[in-house]
């Protein structure tokens, strides 16, 4: 009888620890892109094994660059690229005159994200396509962050959110003299604590909740 109790012992500490180990690696994802610029060139390598090159203009300058988990991305002075494991291909947006002197990136392993004085942009690892929306002429931008299934975008007036596998940000207005005291975002959730409401958007069901405060 001891025995058994033993071995129950063992086997329910070893699914325990197998079960942590497990959701700790679905928690981490290795980079599989390798990016960088060379001779007038961005070149990523997929999964050390393929390469992938693509000639700037004369004249275009890379201005950030980045990877993480199955996305690169570089930012130049004419356009937006971006590239997956799914879709081993440099896909580009381009980019209106001095857009991107100011703009903001943020990259996650799925999203990444690029914000400018006019508008919010970014590349789903999902979809393989760039998803954009306007921003409110002479907002001030407050956040904007990527992290693994959700981005978000806040300025003074509006919160855009945008999941992965979604066509579209979805946006909530702020009120009159509403201001925002707090942000949190996890993998999949946001969460903005205004002086009036709780207001959340989560990958899932891709919608802004809010909860009044008061």
């Amino acid at each position: 009888m001891l025995r058994c109790r033993k071995s129950l012992t063992i086997l329910i500490f070893l699914s325990i620890l197998v079960s942590t180990i497990s959701s700790y690696a679905e928690e981490e994802i290795e980079d599989l892109i390798d990016i960088f610029e060379s001779k007038s060139k961005i070149i990523a390598i997929i999964e050390g094994e393929k390469t992938v090159s693509f000639e700037l203009r004369p004249k275009e300058k890379v201005l950030w660059s980045g990877s993480n988990g199955f996305l690169g991305a570089f930012l130049t002075n004419l356009h937006f690229f971006a590239i997956s494991t799914s879709s081993p291909v440099w896909h580009s947006l381009p980019l209106k005159l001095d857009e991107s002197e100011k703009g903001v990136v943020a990259l996650s392993p799925y999203i990444a994200l690029l914000v400018t004085g006019v508008r919010a942009i970014s590349f789903d690892a999902a979809t393989n396509r760039f998803v954009e929306v306007q921003l409110p002429i002479h907002d001030e931008l407050i956040v904007a962050e990527a992290e693994k299934y959700v981005a978000v975008v806040i300025t003074s007036s509006r919160a855009f959110g945008l999941a992965t596998k979604t066509s579209a940000f979805t946006e909530i207005f702020l009120r009159v003299q509403e201001t925002i005291e707090a942000i949190k975002i996890t993998s999949s959730k946001a969460t903005v604590r205004t002086s009036d409401r709780l207001l959340t958007f989560e990958a899932k069901g891709s919608t802004w909740n809010e909860h009044r405060l008061y």
